[in-house]
């Protein structure tokens, strides 16, 4: 990713997210009205899907604080046109992955094992801390050990150009350090999200109330217009481009950002080249200017109780077209709805929904995304909540102008105070003739702690060996055992299958 695409989306989350919250004003301006609208439609979508999931999200919310046990068991199934052994294969395996994870102590147990046509294969498994990662294999009779401080020495007796971290990060990898601290984010929003919000000028916002008709029903409302004329939006643009490149504490904020997010996502190392903060922040004002929009931005909103019920967006954009949104949503407790369409010149989208609640707990969804061509996604869904329980059948349709694909996910899920249990079936139907099936069994359980190895147990070191060391532990005691034991589970198999 260019760095300069990295910066922008840096820029843009808080943008987005920045919270405008500040707002909450008893009498409010046309430009107050505007975002505090936003925010309160935000904030009332979140509400309502919190309280349709709100077992998921108390059991999401546990995960963050205990220490929780996790198992999956996948199975397959899958008719169709391919070689008979195979879909014998599919159809009589699975595989177990379970997960034990420790949020205080930043500490994860994992392991995986298969069973292949009534084979068993040993499990595979690791144990993650802050300092160290740690393999057991079902094929050698001591543990492979690496520390985090140590994983530059190992990159470099694999390849001796390596010029990358001397860490491999785990501390980021389990989330100990965030990417982007509370402090830093208190920072941006103060300065930068408010900053830009002071830059929008007041007489740019106007409102008007107007009677609109929305899902049927004819709704009193407040009409809220904001337009930006073209030279606006540069100047903003540029005004807040200028602040932050000469922001020493904005520069560094990036730069970590950066570090961090590479180091965690990658778990390599950093790029060899430095980061040109000036430069990215020259390039990005000098782009500024090349904007093209001839009739700038234009966004309106219909809000009734400031919930926003209509929605309006036009802008011209010089090189593409002109891009329009336009739509209106209803977003009462018992059912939501919405009609939008969105069209760049002739090619329109068009994204509908339909969500009710039944009194009884169950609920019925329909969501389109399709173009005039009827091409696109459709989704049909319907659960019942009962207590902790949850039934549900969903259909995903892939819809093109040939053969649809179907995706149909059905199954269930029960939380209970400390444990949860859950089944998934995902059905993906391709066409006439072939069909696969997914199965997916999960159980969960608040435990006590994770099991990590004593430092009694015989460990080596992989991490303080040079090259030499290296390729002789590899080729004298990993490679011989590897392919015995992989012999041994390859005479199994043919068994089963001769």
């Amino acid at each position: 990713m260019k760095k300069r695409t990295w910066i922008i989306a840096f820029i843009s989350i808080f943008v987005v997210a920045g919270g405008v919250s500040a707002f909450f004003l008893v009498k409010k301006t046309p430009k107050e009205q505007y975002f505090y609208s936003e925010v309160k439609t935000i904030q009332h979508i979140q509400e309502l899907v919190e309280t349709r999931y709100a077992n998921e999200s108390d059991w999401a919310n546990k995960r963050t604080k205990s220490t929780i046990d996790s198992t999956y068991e996948f199975s397959g199934e899958y008719t169709g046109d391919i070689d008979p052994q195979l879909e014998r294969v599919l159809n009589n395996s699975n595989l177990a992955l379970r997960l034990a994870t420790d949020p205080n102590k930043q500490e994860v147990e994992a392991e995986i094992n298969a069973t292949i046509l009534g084979v068993d294969v040993n499990p595979v498994k690791g144990y993650i801390t802050t300092e160290e990662i740690i393999f057991e294999l079902p094929f050698y009779d001591q543990l492979l050990q690496l520390q985090d401080k140590d994983y530059g020495n190992l990159m470099r007796a694999i390849d001796p150009n390596y010029a990358g971290s001397d860490k491999l990060g785990l501390e980021n990898f389990l989330g100990k350090d965030s990417i982007l601290t509370e402090e830093n984010r208190d920072y941006l929003k103060k300065e930068y999200i408010m900053y830009l919000y002071e830059s929008l000028p007041e007489e740019s916002f106007t409102t008007l109330d107007e009677t609109i008709e929305v899902n049927g029903k004819s709704l009193k409302t407040e009409k809220v217009s904001m337009s930006l004329t073209e030279a606006e939006v540069k100047k903003i643009l540029t005004d807040v481009l200028q602040k932050a490149k000469k922001d020493t504490k904005f520069k560094t904020i990036v730069e970590e950002y950066l570090e961090r997010s590479f180091d965690q996502f990658t778990a390599v190392s950093s790029p060899n080249t430095p980061f040109e903060f000036n430069k990215v922040m020259d390039d990005l004002i000098s782009s500024v200017d090349k904007l093209d929009l001839p009739d700038g931005i234009n966004s309106t909103i219909w809000h009734n109780a400031d919930l926003i019920v209509k929605r309006e967006i036009n802008i011209k954009l010089a090189d593409i077209g002109v891009l329009e949104i336009v739509g209106t949503q209803s977003l009462e407790d018992s059912a939501q709805s919405w009609d939008y369409t969105i069209s760049i010149d002739n090619d329109q989208l068009h994204f509908t929904g339909d969500l009710t609640t039944e009194k009884d707990g169950t609920y019925k969804d329909e969501i389109l995304f399709l173009n005039d061509n009827k091409v696109g996604i459709v989704y049909n869904g319907e659960e019942k909540v009962s207590g902790d329980d949850r039934t549900f059948e969903r259909k995903f349709v892939l819809k093109d102008e040939y053969q649809p694909v179907e995706l149909l996910w059905n199954g269930n899920s029960s939380y209970k105070k400390d444990s949860m249990n859950a089944k998934h079936k995902l059905s993906l139907k391709i066409d006439s003739s072939s069909n696969a099936i997914i199965n997916v069994n999960e159980e969960s359980k608040i435990i006590k702690k994770v099991n990590l190895p004593s430092e009694t147990e015989k460990m080596v070191n992989i991490g303080t060996m040079d090259a030499d060391a290296l390729q002789q532990f590899m080729m004298e005691d990993i490679y011989p055992e590897l392919e015995r034991w992989g012999v041994s589970i390859t005479e199994q198999l043919e068994q089963e299958l001769y």
